[in-house]
């Protein structure tokens, strides 16, 4: 049942993240240049922080090599803020002080994962941190071997592991090795976890809850977590066959067949949102680079650590077009009816979102002047929280840093929340006009 409140939600989730993403910019700037003497300028580090909190992974400054310790310590807490959000931290300092959380701040925590109304919020967050915990211990555990392996230091692989693995988790895409995972593209361990973590992360709370919830009482799974695990699955296989196709002879050229698919695997994962590469994207054809843009646009689900118009978008409006093609009047997906509201929203939401990034891009191009074709990349990594770059973001203008840091934040905390937190609701009765016909296609 809807929630009718006064109380803009939107707002207080903009602010919260805008908040944290300032803090941290000026723990990042001060810590780097007067505790290592290590200089970062000011944009350099809102840059930083803008890619930590909205979990994306571009990075101005080499995270290995041009930030200190306890700069990338800031930096790790405020990867994980920004993939548990904003909201998930506050109501964790509130219980933790013994306080009662009050009811807005269970509106913000519940609307922050698409849920509305007050019941279940304390329940959901413990949920979520259990969740979180388990899944980064283990995968730290798993890393850990995994650089042991990789012949690490003790101390470095236990360090590589925890950073790899809330970066990984929450789809952030930072790496503290100073070539990536690129010297990793012939594992198993390292890649296959990061996968994992990836995977997990991005499919949401919500479907985690309700997956342990069938796994202990037998019932089924709802249409909502059906339609994530069905389209994110779809989704994996058909871009690995798809980069399998592009690049067999190209970035792929010269590896034994299981490392192919391993590597087009990876890819097919961490473009969706995740932003770690086996394989730099600028190795790839023109053909590779253009199916991660449509993997990164399409992006994790909804209440997850990921960005991206969300699976279930992209599963509702592939929906409409396959029931407008069989001729149907109704959209259904496992004999259930999606609301034309949906829709409607599904499909305001993606026209804004790419006429978003399509806007920063052609900005981008005129004013560094610098290849459409790879500013376009970097636009849509940036607003979908990936991370992946074809090694250009360094070589911005700081104007061109900061167009890049809104398509962060836009794609954070998601456009229609941003324009609905500063655009005031229309309270007006609504008027119902007769139809008109208007010829399609």
């Amino acid at each position: 049942m809807p929630l009718y409140t006064s109380y803009k939600v939107e707002k207080i989730f903009v602010s919260g993240f805008l908040l944290v993403i300032l803090a941290g910019a000026f723990l990042l700037w001060a810590s780097n240049n007067f505790i290592y003497h290590m200089p970062m300028c000011f944009v350099d580090a809102l840059f930083m922080s803008t890619s930590a909190v909205c979990v994306t992974g571009l990075a101005t400054v080499n995270v290995g090599n041009g930030m200190g310790l306890i700069s990338q310590l800031v930096l790790l807490f405020l990867i994980q803020i920004g993939g548990l959000g904003f909201m998930t931290g506050m109501m964790l300092m509130i219980l933790a002080v013994g306080k009662r959380v009050g009811i807005k701040s269970r509106i913000s925590f519940l609307w922050g994962f698409g849920i509305e109304g007050v019941h279940g919020a304390v329940k959901l967050l413990m949920t979520v941190v259990k969740y979180t915990l388990f899944v980064e211990s283990a995968g730290a555990i798993l890393l850990f071997i995994g650089f042991v392996r990789h012949n690490e230091p003790l101390g470095t692989a236990a360090y590589y592991a925890l950073f790899h693995s809330v970066s990984a988790f929450c789809n952030a895409g930072f790496s503290t090795c100073p070539n990536g995972l690129n010297d990793f593209h012939l594992s198993f361990i390292v890649p296959g976890t990061i996968m994992s973590l990836v995977v997990l992360g991005g499919i949401g709370f919500p479907v985690f809850a309700d997956c342990w919830d069938a796994a202990g009482t037998g019932k089924r799974l709802s249409q909502y977590s059906e339609l994530v695990i069905t389209v994110t699955m779809w989704l994996l296989a058909a871009g690995t066959v798809l980069i399998l196709i592009s690049d067999w002879n190209g970035a792929l050229a010269g590896m034994p067949l299981w490392a192919k698919v391993w590597n087009a695997l990876f890819a097919s994962v961490t473009t969706r949102t995740a932003g770690f590469d086996t394989i730099s994207p600028a190795r790839f054809s023109g053909l590779g680079r253009a199916i991660m843009i449509v993997l990164m646009t399409i992006g994790a689900s909804p209440a997850s650590t990921g960005g991206g118009i969300k699976t279930t978008t992209f599963g509702v409006l592939a929906m409409a077009v396959w029931n407008e093609l069989n001729g149907r009047s109704e959209s259904v997906f496992r004999w259930r009816k999606i609301p034309h509201a949906a829709e409607r929203r599904a499909l305001a939401l993606s026209f804004m979102y790419i006429a978003t990034f399509l806007t920063g891009a052609v900005i981008l191009a005129v004013i560094d002047g610098m290849s459409f074709g790879k500013v376009l990349f970097e636009c849509v990594s940036a607003m979908g929280t990936v991370g992946l770059s074809l090694g250009i973001t360094h070589d911005f203008s700081p104007f061109g840093k900061i167009i890049l840091v809104l398509l962060m934040f836009w794609g954070r905390v998601g456009i229609l929340s941003f324009f609905a937190s500063i655009i005031p609701s229309d309270r007006g009765p609504e008027v119902h006009y007769p139809d008109t016909y208007i010829p399609i296609g």
